[in-house]
């Protein structure tokens, strides 16, 4: 059965986000100053060394992080660029993504900069290009209810497609990012909607499939092209991933995908089927060399979730590509958990599928076993209890 769950978008506790910023923008964010250091295109080079990585889009979690710069990659709002520098020195090697919503728009602006977590701001669209606002059968435009305060745009639509990569291109040329996770990349109409409204424009699964699919073969080559990496965060489901990454990792640098191992708010880790193709989709990337940044949201104290979120990732890592997220709950918590960063080294072979149902994997400093069945299993002399993992290393 096809699930359905709510969309928890990286922009996490986006109410928290906008009540942080205090000045309602009238226009599309003004094209930044460029940084006359800055070169031309992207500066990382990506070592992918312990397949780690942060997602840190509150206000304070980056400063609640020091250990950020030991990982591959950081996703950061574009008002924090004054973190690049610090970054970069700690970390030469590091890959620094800009958050944007690829799909909605915001009515706030951050207050110091003037910058949208998104291609453009609500009101410049409502001035400019009203027709690009999704709107029902009465008019009215279109708001998601589960993320109150975010408005989905036509992004099937040339001109805002192309507004978006200007706007986008220009800030990533005034520092010194590598690129862009564009959120909200929908394979199927995933938000609910105020008033349960529906789009005359994308009224349906189908019609959302294609206007995405628009806006990533216009976008991602023309990010790319411009030397930098375009990393949607791709909602795919348990029937459409295959052919979804088949049919839109060309347009790409490599994707973001949520709830790699748990959906939010719901009790219990994935098991089974649901577990396999989400492993499945790890690698089958990893495999063609695509970057994933695979990301789990919990509690701050749930190791066992952690360790589980890590180690399936590690099982599914080509070692060269990609990286494990976990994304805390608590607003005052560190993004850099023992449980959901331990390394075991380079994989020295494939993952193992054995006969009870379990997986377990070897590393140049430590052996990985997950057991994803509703049953305890005996692995690696240990007895694990469903729906979860463990980490050797020596």
């Amino acid at each position: 059965m096809r699930h359905h769950p709510v969309h928890r978008s990286a922009v996490r506790r986006l109410a928290g986000v906008v009540a942080l910023v205090a000045a309602t923008v009238a226009t599309s964010a003004p094209a930044p100053a460029v940084d006359p250091k800055a070169p031309a295109g992207r500066v990382g080079s990506p070592s992918w060394a312990t397949g780690n990585g942060v997602l840190t889009l509150d206000r304070g979690d980056l400063a609640k992080t020091p250990q950020a710069p030991r990982g591959d990659v950081v996703v950061m709002q574009s008002w924090e660029y004054l973190q690049i520098p610090a970054l970069r020195r700690k970390h030469p090697g590091i890959t620094i993504l800009m958050y944007k919503d690829a799909s909605a728009v915001v009515k706030e602006a951050e207050s110091a900069t003037g910058r949208f977590p998104a291609g453009m701001g609500y009101d410049w669209v409502a001035a400019e290009h009203p027709s690009w606002f999704l709107r029902d059968r009465t008019g009215q435009i279109i708001e998601w209810s589960d993320w109150r305060g975010l408005y989905p745009m036509d992004i099937a639509d040339s001109g805002y497609q192309q507004t978006w990569a200007r706007n986008v291109l220009a800030e990533l040329r005034a520092h010194r990012w590598d690129g862009v996770m564009m959120d909200d990349v929908l394979t199927i109409l995933s938000h609910d909607t105020v008033g349960n409204r529906v789009s005359t424009r994308i009224p349906d699964d189908d019609a959302q499939y294609a206007a995405t699919g628009s806006f990533l073969a216009r976008i991602g080559p023309e990010i790319r092209r411009a030397g930098y990496l375009a990393v949607p965060n791709l909602s795919i489901e348990w029937d459409n991933w295959k052919a979804t990454l088949a049919a839109w990792t060309p347009y790409v640098s490599g994707w973001e995908n949520e709830h790699f191992t748990n959906w939010p708010g719901q009790d219990g880790r994935f098991s089974g089927a649901d577990w396999r193709w989400k492993f499945d989709a790890a690698r089958w990337l990893a495999a063609r060399k695509v970057p994933l940044l695979a990301v789990t949201y919990g509690p701050t104290g749930d190791r066992v979730g952690q360790t589980y979120h890590r180690a399936t990732w590690l099982l599914s890592w080509n070692g060269r590509t990609g990286a494990s997220v976990y994304v805390p709950d608590e607003l005052a918590s560190s993004h850099w958990l023992p449980a959901a960063t331990r390394s075991a080294g380079r994989p020295l072979g494939p993952a193992l599928e054995r006969a009870d149902g379990t997986w377990t994997r070897r590393f140049t400093r430590g052996t990985v076993a997950v057991n994803p069945t509703t049953e305890s299993r005996r692995v690696l002399g240990v007895r694990l209890a469903p729906t979860t993992a463990v980490i050797r290393t020596r």
